[in-house]
């Protein structure tokens, strides 16, 4: 069975667990910023980790070019591969985009993770609140096409046990 190379899926899986928690951060900014000093360090890390997946992303988008991505899927199902294509280049697109516009938009320094000052970048009210904007509004379609990714990933799984999903799962060890 085709399968994502190992770095690949090492990369994925990572990528997965820092939105998850760049998600959970401010809308549990109140449990969070008792172990983070405040709010104020809710989105330290927040934000630190929004930069550390826009890193990341640009590394996959590097591991991508050199590996490609396998044949997972049969080569009649052309509706599926396009719809596959165009949603991982939707998500990839927001993955560098959201961190992005979170920096544009900000007006303070930040302390990447409270070791590396960055002075906010000398842009006008005007940008930065178009950066807010877009991060804000960008926000809804990045929850809905991480939920559409996993959902469909279920589907291959659960309803077409296609091995869809097991080629972005570490290898079992046997």
């Amino acid at each position: 069975m085709a399968r994502y190379s190992n770095s690949q899926i090492a990369l994925h899986w990572l990528t997965a667990v820092l939105i998850g928690l760049i998600i959970a951060l401010p809308y549990g900014r109140d449990f969070f910023g008792d172990f983070l000093g405040g709010t104020g360090g809710v989105f330290v890390l927040h934000k630190s980790l929004g930069l550390a997946v826009l890193a990341l992303t640009v590394l996959r988008l590097l591991v991508r070019a050199r590996h490609g991505a396998p044949q997972i899927l049969p080569p009649d199902a052309v509706w599926q591969q396009r719809a596959a294509k165009a949603g991982h280049a939707l998500l990839y697109l927001l993955l560098v985009l959201m961190p992005l516009s979170g920096l544009l938009f900000g007006k303070r320094p930040l302390e990447l993770f409270w070791l590396i000052p960055l002075e906010p970048l000398p842009l006008s009210d005007t940008t930065r609140a178009a950066a807010k904007w877009f991060h804000v509004t960008a926000q809804w379609l990045l929850f809905a096409m991480i939920l559409g990714h996993a959902l469909m990933a279920l589907v291959h799984h659960y309803g077409k046990r296609d091995g869809v999903l097991a080629a972005m799962l570490p290898a079992a060890r046997g």
